[in-house]
C-alpha cells in the first residue's frame, strides 16, 4: 500500500541530511544515518493538501483556522488516549523554540532545569544558551536497557531548591523507552513537593514499536496538570521538520493565556501557510501511513541489531519501544573519541556521535533508521567493514 523502499532522491534540495556533504566536506559518497528525519516520501493527501493551497498565488500573513486545534486534539485524543481540549494548544513554529521561550519566560536566571542524560543536545544548550543552569539526572543503563533513576532525581530536587523546570523526553532520545505512567507520576510528585515546573517533549510519541505503547504525561494524575507543559508535533512523524509547526498544550488556562500572548508577541504563533495544511491533512488521513512506517521501521531495527550481532557482536544495541532511533553501545571496542568522523571520511558512512549527548557517552553512536533498507545495509556494511578492517571487532 506505502512505498518505504523506493523514495525520490533528496539530492540537490538542499537537504540537511544528504547535501552538506559535498558542499562542506567534498565529500561524493556518504550514507547519512544521523539526523533525526526520515528519507521516506510523505503521505499522499500532506502533499495535496500542500498544492491545492500552493494554487491559489497569493502566500500572504495567515491566521490558523479554529478547526486545526480540534483535529489535533482529536489526534491526540485518538492516538494517546490523551484528554486534550482545543483551548488548551498555543502554535509554535519548533518544539525547540518554544522550549526556548518557556525557559526564558518561566525561569528566573538563578533557576536551573534537571535533564536525564543522555539527552537530547537542546535540553542542556537552551538553557546554558539563556544562563540557565542545568542539572543532570543520569539514566541508569543495564545491558543495554535504560531505566529512570527516581531515586538520584528526588535527592537531587531536594539537595538544590533552585531546580525550577523538569524537561522529561517522552518517548525517550536517544535510548528510546517509553515511560510508564506510574513512573511519571512518581517523578511528578517529587516535582509537586519542590514546585518544579514539568515540560514533556513528546515530538516522537507516534514512532512507536508495536506492541509497545506510549503513555502521554497528559495521562498523568490530573493533580499535576496545573504544572504540566507538554510539547508536541507531527513533523517527526511525517517528517515535515522543513515545515517549522508544532504545538504545546497547557492545561493551566492562566498560563495558557498568557503563553499564547508571548507567542503571538515574538512570533512564535505565526504558522507557515504550508505547514497549517500539512499537519491538518496529516493528522486527519495519516493513521494507516503511520502505522505502515513504523512497522517498516521496527523491521530496519531489527534488522540492525540482528546485523550487528553476526558482524560486531561486542556492539550492543537494543530493539528500543520508540523513535526510529537505535542506541549503539561501542564501549567494549574501545574506539577513537573521534570515530564517527573517521566513518565519514574514511568509511562513507555517518552516525550522530554519542558526545553530543553529554560527555560521558563518546562511546556511543545513534543511527537512524528512518530510511530504505538498501541504504541502511548499505550503511551499516560500511560501518562494521570500517570495525573489521581497524581491528575494532
Amino acid at each position: 500500500m506505502f512505498d518505504f523502499d523506493n523514495p525520490p532522491s533528496r539530492l540537490g534540495t538542499h537537504t540537511t541530511k544528504w547535501d552538506r556533504y559535498r558542499e562542506r566536506y567534498g565529500l561524493d559518497d556518504v550514507v547519512p544515518l544521523w539526523v533525526a528525519d526520515m528519507d521516506f516520501a510523505c503521505l499522499d493527501e500532506v502533499q495535496e493538501a500542500i498544492i491545492a493551497r500552493a494554487q491559489h498565488p497569493i502566500y500572504g500573513y495567515t491566521d490558523v483556522d479554529a478547526g486545526l486545534a480540534e483535529t489535533v486534539a482529536a489526534w491526540e485524543r485518538r492516538q494517546h488516549r490523551s484528554e486534550v481540549d482545543p483551548g488548551d494548544i498555543v502554535w509554535n513554529t519548533g518544539v525547540i523554540y518554544a522550549l526556548y521561550q518557556l525557559i526564558d519566560w518561566l525561569l528566573a536566571p538563578s533557576e536551573k532545569v534537571i535533564i536525564q542524560t543522555p539527552a537530547y543536545p537542546p535540553f542542556f544548550n537552551t538553557p546554558k544558551a539563556l544562563r540557565r543552569g542545568v542539572v543532570y539526572n543520569p539514566l541508569k543503563e543495564d545491558r543495554g536497557v535504560w531505566d529512570l533513576d527516581i531515586d538520584l532525581f528526588c535527592r537531587q530536587l531536594d539537595e538544590d531548591p533552585s531546580i525550577r523546570m523538569f524537561i522529561l523526553c517522552n518517548p525517550h532520545n536517544p535510548v528510546g523507552r517509553c515511560w510508564s505512567l506510574d513512573q511519571m507520576n512518581e517523578l511528578f510528585m517529587a516535582c509537586e513537593q519542590h514546585d518544579v515546573l514539568i515540560v514533556s517533549d513528546e515530538i516522537h510519541a507516534d514512532i512507536v514499536r508495536p506492541g509497545c505503547e506510549h503513555i502521554s504525561a497528559l495521562r498523568c494524575d490530573p493533580r499535576f496538570w496545573d504544572r504540566l507543559i507538554l510539547l508536541g508535533a507531527a513533523t517527526k512523524t511525517f517528517n515535515l521538520a522543513g515545515l517549522k509547526v508544532s504545538y504545546t498544550i497547557i492545561k493551566n488556562r492562566s498560563r495558557q493565556r498568557d503563553f499564547a500572548a508571548l507567542a503571538k508577541a515574538n512570533g512564535l504563533s505565526s504558522l507557515n501557510i504550508f505547514a497549517i495544511e500539512a499537519m491538518r491533512a496529516a493528522y486527519t488521513y495519516g493513521d494507516a501511513w503511520k502505522d505502515a512506517c513504523n512497522a517498516y521501521i521496527y523491521d530496519n531495527l531489527r534488522y540492525v541489531q540482528a546485523h550487528l550481532a553476526e558482524h560486531a557482536p561486542r556492539v550492543v544495541m537494543n530493539v528500543p519501544e520508540a523513535t526510529y532511533l537505535g542506541w549503539m553501545d561501542l564501549r567494549a571496542l574501545d574506539t577513537p573519541d573521534d570515530l564517527n568522523e573517521r566513518l565519514k571520511c574514511e568509511a562513507g558512512v555517518e552516525f550522530q556521535a554519542g558526545g553530543g549527548f553529554g560527555a560521558a557517552y563518546a562511546q556511543f553512536l545513534r543511527v537512524n533508521c528512518a530510511c530504505p533498507r538498501g541504504t541502511l545495509q548499505k550503511g551499516m556494511e560500511r560501518f562494521t567493514g570500517y570495525l573489521d578492517e581497524r581491528g575494532y571487532r
